[in-house]
């Protein structure tokens, strides 16, 4: 980027590339009036801006702002830096930047109006760190020195540490016990395709932008299509339902939910013997190893509770945490293939041959209906591809890094609700809203 490029409203003195990070916002006010935010050069419409946007900016910006210029930082470690610095009761802006950090690197606002207030974006107070990633290590920059950490391990044990002990500043305290984490203000959710910001539950951040691959409800979405927020489940505008649990399913005569069936005929309760955890087109799974239809007239005992599972055509493969295997006919809803596998893992699907392929640590093994065939181990796919903070079930790519879960890169939230496939998308439900991605049907 060009020196002194204006950057919505924000001028930067030396030349930075600039470049999309799912934590850093620019908030402008010109006058007392909120113009507009720039998002990592995501100009968000200030027709977005009702008053309840409004406010859940103004508590951001109340809180002392911290600018943190970022180098080879994955998307991830971005996230939990912005979190912690959360916790300390901070703003956090974060810039991708492929200068080297010092004192030099100045911040300038660019306004046409004479009257212009931007918290202390632009004092000469404001506080700079810097982190950069070279190979295995982290370094950390402050106005106090530089450490550098050997592992991410050791980054994000040590750097809340290492920032509370080596810097100066005076910031609000959140009031909170060191056993409640401060989680800072709402979280907005801003899409870019309808331009449009939400409001979800503090997450720790204070934006998130969705990206164009993926669908972001702001609730939760049933199996069936429904949608459920604050305790309500609309199924229409003229059908809807007081629901105090997580529900997963309305079928028309009942709802299942995370706690009990309800019978909306006699509006009875009848507690569920399990709870669902994954749901595919017609079928559920549940987590004491159950399969059974959208109907709940039929279910079938599987396993043990599952570990990993993949659905191809009428056929369910499964994996439980005692290492057994199966695959199901859900067709004729009958189980024809069971095995021990000491050093199971996981499943892949092979594109090329069609074939389901139980991956295992010494060897894998392709699935058959008749038993397994031995293939040889790729060594590869455990090496950069497993368990890379990867989530069961395998398949959906998502990732738990401890401090929230992320598909490709994009935070989803702090906590995964329930996961289920419809028409060849996959919904994750999360503490922030339903995220819905389309996948390539395995057939």
């Amino acid at each position: 980027m060009e020196t002194r490029q204006d950057i919505g409203g924000v001028r930067i003195k030396r030349p930075l590339k600039i470049s999309w990070v799912g934590t850093c916002a620019w908030i402008v006010f010109v006058q007392g009036v909120v113009l507009g935010i720039t998002f990592a050069g995501i100009q968000i419409p200030d027709e977005s801006l009702d008053a309840e946007v409004l406010s859940v900016i103004k508590k951001w910006m109340e809180r002392p702002q911290i600018v943190v210029f970022e180098k080879n930082i994955a998307p991830h470690l971005s996230l939990f830096i912005t979190k912690e610095l959360t916790k300390a009761g901070f703003f956090a802006t974060n810039i991708i930047s492929n200068n080297v950090f010092d004192d030099e690197t100045k911040l300038e606002l660019i306004s046409t109006t004479t009257s212009v207030d931007v918290s202390n974006v632009v004092s000469g107070e404001l506080l700079k760190i810097s982190v950069e990633s070279t190979g295995d290590t982290i370094s950390l920059t402050t106005r106090a020195g530089k450490i550098v950490f050997e592992s991410e391990e050791d980054f994000k044990s040590g750097f809340l540490k290492y920032f509370s002990t080596n810097t100066s500043f005076d910031h609000t305290t959140t009031g909170l016990s060191e056993n409640t984490p401060d989680l800072g203000p709402e979280t907005l959710v801003y899409d870019s395709k309808s331009h449009k910001l939400y409001i979800t539950v503090p997450t720790g951040i204070p934006l998130i932008v969705v990206p164009e691959y993926i669908n972001f409800v702001p609730a939760v979405v049933t199996m069936d299509g429904s949608f459920y927020k604050n305790k309500v489940l609309y199924m229409s505008e003229k059908i809807q339902y007081q629901v105090d649990s997580l529900p997963f399913l309305y079928t028309g005569y009942s709802i299942l939910t995370e706690n009990y069936i309800l019978n909306l005929r006699t509006g009875k309760k009848e507690a569920v013997s399990s709870v669902p955890i994954f749901g595919w087109d017609k079928y559920i799974i549940y987590a004491d190893g159950s399969v059974g239809d959208l109907s709940l007239t039929w279910k079938l005992k599987v396993s043990n509770t599952p570990l990993d599972f993949l659905m191809v055509e009428n056929m369910l493969y499964l994996l439980d945490v005692t290492k057994n295997v199966y695959a199901v006919n859900l067709k004729t809803r009958k189980v024809i293939f069971a095995g021990t596998f000491e050093d199971a893992i996981c499943f892949d699907y092979d594109e090329h041959s069609a074939t389901v392929i139980l991956r295992a640590l010494k060897e894998n093994y392709v699935l058959s209906v008749n038993g397994s065939i031995k293939v040889d181990r790729t060594e590869s796919f455990f090496k950069n591809d497993f368990p890379n903070k990867r989530l069961y079930p395998t398949f959906t790519n998502v990732k738990d890094f401890g401090f929230g879960f992320f598909y490709e890169g994009v935070y989803l939230g702090n906590s995964i609700f329930f996961m289920f496939i419809s028409k060849g998308v996959l919904n994750i439900v999360t503490d922030v809203g339903t995220w819905q991605v389309k996948i390539t049907k395995k057939d």
